[in-house]
């Protein structure tokens, strides 16, 4: 049996737009609008250097069902040279890029094969004249399936190898939309000897028994996609599959906190953010990093850090001075959660206001239930006036630390 050698890429969603995030330099906003073309170039790229037998794309090609023309000409591009070295490429549509989707109709070459939104499909590699792998497939015809298309796959007898190609949250994976639900089990029964596949943004193995991998998106797309973003090459034959890991994304997302515990003045404060963003390009890489930062601790820098215009000219400062070093980092905002250089065990012992506070603080942290019901209708008329927004989250425990923070300045006569 001839082992196979190719590249599983998945949730390329080309030319995305990246919102909630304070692009307002033209050099980190043009990084961002070329990002997702350039992990596109990258994959390809690999695919040629490496010489593999063929590309696996697991859906989300697009970042909408009404996608720009500008992401479906990269992506013909691309195809086009592949065709060029011989490599073919298997892909299936996603939730994201649906086959009922808009579409400019742009010519692919024969070796680009889309799978069909009605069935599952084989297609067979050949080399030398012989059958040494069968890829199978099926796309998403609308933007919301909910059946399990898994149950369609079954390994024809006579194949050497057999690769399945699907996007789906196996295992109903919190924080991904349940898309083509299906579990392990599901794919086991199918026979197949690799599933590649596509939706959930995290790279990795979910079983060894069938090999079943999500390469996690080509390119992070917000703050919560931290980290080295890529595809995998899969080498696949009689003994088994194995991945290698390579990192196709143009920007690094990353979020850091800094203790300010131990600093006694703005000039601390200033150089431990320059080391938080030397350690963070020390770790990138070699590519620019979006990056927020979380000031935590009780400090000195609590009073001056609170003087109005005080972070904003703090982040200027910083942005300017990182922008300009090799790889740059853009500091995307930095938020202040330190608090006055209090000690709680002293002030829970106190009589009086100050005392009686933390101890109702603490009571309350120890009785999640009561903690959560509180909190919800203190919160409730801030959701009610934010209907159209996203729900807030934040912890019950987070909510009455706070609180009591800010009360304790209060009492203590400090707070600006």
């Amino acid at each position: 049996m001839r082992a196979v050698r190719f590249v599983h890429a998945s949730d390329l969603h080309l030319d995305a737009t990246f919102g909630g995030v304070d692009a307002s330099e033209e050099k980190v906003a043009g990084a961002l609008e070329r990002s997702t073309l350039e992990a596109l170039d990258r994959v390809v790229q690999l695919c040629i250097d490496r010489e593999v037998d063929f590309l696996v794309l697991a859906g989300d090609l697009y970042n909408s069902a009404e996608h720009s023309l500008r992401a479906e000409l990269a992506f013909q591009r691309a195809m086009r040279r592949l065709a060029d070295t011989g490599i073919e490429a298997f892909v299936v549509h996603g939730n994201h890029d649906p086959a009922d989707g808009w579409t400019a109709g742009l010519e692919l070459p024969d070796s680009t094969v889309i799978f069909p939104s009605d069935r599952v499909e084989r297609r067979e590699v050949i080399r030398d004249g012989q059958l040494i792998c069968a890829v199978y497939g099926r796309s998403f015809p609308t933007r919301h399936v909910t059946e399990n298309l898994a149950l369609g796959f079954s390994r024809q007898n006579g194949d050497p190898l057999a690769i399945a190609v699907l996007h789906a949250n196996v295992g109903q994976r919190e924080g991904w939309d349940n898309y083509a639900p299906c579990t392990v089990d599901d794919l086991r029964a199918s026979g197949m000897d690799y599933w590649a596949l596509g939706h959930v943004h995290l790279a990795g193995r979910i079983s060894d028994n069938p090999p079943a991998v999500y390469p996690g998106s080509t390119q992070g797309l917000d703050p919560t996609e931290e980290g080295p973003r890529g595809c995998y090459v899969v080498h696949l034959g009689e003994h088994g599959a194995s991945e290698e890991f390579i990192e196709t994304a143009s920007v690094r997302w990353r979020a850091s906190e800094v203790d300010t515990s131990e600093l006694q003045g703005l000039d601390d404060l200033r150089g431990a953010l320059e080391r938080a963003c030397a350690e963070v390009r020390e770790s990138g890489g070699g590519r620019p990093t979006i990056l927020r930062l979380e000031l935590t601790g009780r400090s000195a820098v609590h009073k001056p850090l609170s003087r109005p215009g005080v972070l904003s000219d703090l982040v200027a400062d910083l942005r300017m001075e990182q922008l300009d070093l090799d790889p740059w980092i853009w500091v995307d905002r930095v938020r202040d959660r330190t608090r006055l250089p209090l000690d709680l065990g002293k002030i829970l012992q106190e009589e009086g206001l100050r005392g009686d506070l933390a101890r109702l603080a603490r009571n309350l942290t120890s009785d999640p239930t009561e903690a959560e019901s509180l909190v919800e209708e203190v919160l409730a008329p801030v959701e009610f006036a934010l209907a159209a927004q996203p729900e807030l989250e934040v912890s019950s425990d987070e909510v009455v630390a706070r609180a009591l923070d800010l009360c304790l300045d209060l009492l203590s006569g400090e707070s600006t």
